[in-house]
């Protein structure tokens, strides 16, 4: 029997940890498509919007509102309820005066801040490094290929939106601004107070103060997000 593509939906109880919703309400749940973020770290547009924010309570009133293209994700009208969002993506709804700024909590679970105003400015991590034909190409943490940017693996771009213009580099060095994205100080800001090289059998450590306080996890758990203060005003 031939397959009729991916499966739309998924159950409740096995969504992926990132989707914050009540997991023994209802048997199922919308399936985040492949795309930008990795599943395991993104949720569904239509999700987020029912669940999320007050402008819809049913699914049907989200897929009314997005096939009227009333919602843009990162400055481009998205009418897939199974787009999949992730960290620092941002969700407009010009008619309503309505944006939100994608972020995590305690838990490691997507959660949506609402901004004051509209942004087209959100910020990106370089996860891939590699030398074309064309020169240095750029992979970040949402699929974004940017050429020819000074940049290495760890380091986070502030880009401007929807034309992923890179506007500022933000190195991976002491004295940074970070944004602690797993383990047990997850959604946390501090400083970065040592860069502890990696080797062979384990992963570069990065110390991180805050208060006066240290403690160290793996680079692959921090998010640069500043050089001497947070470079967007949205993240609490």
């Amino acid at each position: 029997m031939s397959s009729k593509g991916e499966k739309k939906k998924t159950k409740a109880l096995n969504a992926p940890k990132a989707v914050h919703i009540h997991r023994k309400e209802n048997t199922w749940t919308v399936r985040t498509r492949a795309g930008a973020h990795a599943k395991g770290a993104s949720v569904s547009l239509g999700v987020a919007i029912r669940n999320f924010t007050p402008l819809a309570k049913t699914l049907k009133e989200v897929k009314k509102i997005l096939n009227n293209g009333d919602i843009k994700v990162n400055g481009r009208v998205k009418k897939d309820y199974g787009f999949g969002i992730g960290l620092f993506d941002i969700i407009s709804i010009e008619k309503q005066k309505v944006f939100y700024r994608v972020l995590i909590d305690n838990k490691g679970r997507i959660i949506l801040t609402e901004m004051k105003k509209e942004s087209n400015e959100k910020l990106c991590r370089v996860e891939k490094k590699i030398s074309t034909n064309k020169g240095i190409q750029l992979t970040t943490n949402d699929g974004i290929t940017i050429m020819g940017t000074d940049a290495k693996v760890g380091d986070t771009l502030r880009i401007s939106v929807p034309g992923n213009k890179v506007e500022e580099i933000f190195a991976m060095e002491k004295g940074a601004v970070v944004y602690i994205t797993k383990g047990g100080h997850c959604a946390e800001q501090g400083k970065i107070a040592e860069i502890i090289p990696g080797t062979a059998s384990r992963n570069k450590l990065i110390k991180v103060e805050k208060e006066g306080k240290e403690y160290a996890t793996t680079a692959k758990n921090i998010f640069i997000v500043g050089k001497d203060k947070i470079a967007i005003d949205e993240i609490k």
